[in-house]
């Protein structure tokens, strides 16, 4: 049993923040967290029950089983939805400043700015620096391209330096 548990903790640490984050893109804030914890409770079920050598890939068995925790989630009846900016604006709260590389002042700032942003373009920044995705990642998930999704954030760096910097001009 110690072996499954510290199987089962490896692959938590190794797997949580790209699985939270791929269903933060599918599903709304207050659900993914019951979605994940079902996903990571199937798993673990898994390993005690056939082992930890019966998962060859667990990444790809975790994903596997997100996604039809997510299908089976819409087909109940949610609807999908977006995650609205206050919901992220109460979310930085709970980020470490350290992930974020700013204080909280400095996000309370930007996410004035992001609000003027279409949710589209909201949700790429915060997906891009809030959780460290990849560009290509955001394309992928979003229906953009890279270069559409690297033009939108710089278009928002332009518009926050300009307005941040008119603030602190006042």
């Amino acid at each position: 049993m110690k072996d499954v548990t510290e199987t089962f903790n490896t692959v938590y640490d190794a797997t949580f923040r790209e699985l939270m984050r791929y269903c933060l893109l599918k599903a709304p804030l207050e659900d993914a967290h019951d979605l994940l914890q079902n996903t990571y409770a199937q798993f673990y079920r898994t390993l005690v029950k056939k082992g930890t050598s019966a998962i060859r890939d667990p990444k790809a068995y975790l994903f596997t089983t997100l996604k039809h925790e997510i299908a089976s989630y819409y087909r109940s009846g949610a609807k999908r939805k977006t995650v609205p900016l206050e919901v992220i604006s109460d979310m930085a709260d709970d980020l470490s400043v350290e992930d974020l590389s700013l204080d909280h002042a400095a996000i309370s700032d930007v996410l004035a700015v992001l609000k003027h942003e279409t949710p589209s373009t909201q949700r790429m920044f915060i997906l891009y620096y809030g959780y460290g995705m990849k560009l290509g990642d955001i394309a992928e998930e979003t229906g953009t391209t890279a270069i559409g999704v690297k033009s939108k954030l710089a278009r928002v760096r332009k518009k926050l330096r300009t307005t941040l910097q008119e603030e602190n001009t006042l």
